[in-house]
């Protein structure tokens, strides 16, 4: 009687680790998701960046530096913020694969959860 009670512990015990490991495993996501959301924006805002820039001629550029501006040529300005673009997409690219792996790793563990419930008649 004792070793079946040490047994249904046991699963209990697996089962609550798997269900912290499945919502560890969300949260995770969910902060990849957000931080591929805010990249995309920043890169929305670049490139709203260079169109306006393409609209500039030969006026000063200036570059905002924290509070205050820098006098920057127009051709230095818009190099920067295409090789942010880039960086950003490559992060998106890494954050997507990293997301990815974590979705499939989350239904595993959520079919584990599954089977330990039916372990546990739960």
């Amino acid at each position: 009687m004792q070793q079946i009670n040490k047994e249904k512990e046991q699963q209990y015990h697996q089962y609550m680790e798997l269900e912290k490991d499945v919502m560890n495993t969300l949260a995770k996501v969910r902060q990849y998701e957000a931080s591929m959301t805010q990249l995309k924006r920043n890169i929305q805002k670049c490139q709203i960046t260079l169109k306006e820039l393409g609209n500039v001629d030969q006026q000063k550029t200036y570059q905002p530096v924290g509070k205050c501006f820098i006098l920057k040529p127009k051709k230095d300005i818009a190099n920067e913020v295409a090789e942010i673009i880039k960086s950003h997409e490559k992060e998106i690219d890494e954050y997507e694969k990293v997301r990815q792996h974590l979705i499939t790793k989350g239904k595993e563990k959520e079919t584990q959860l599954q089977e330990a419930m039916k372990a546990l008649k739960i």
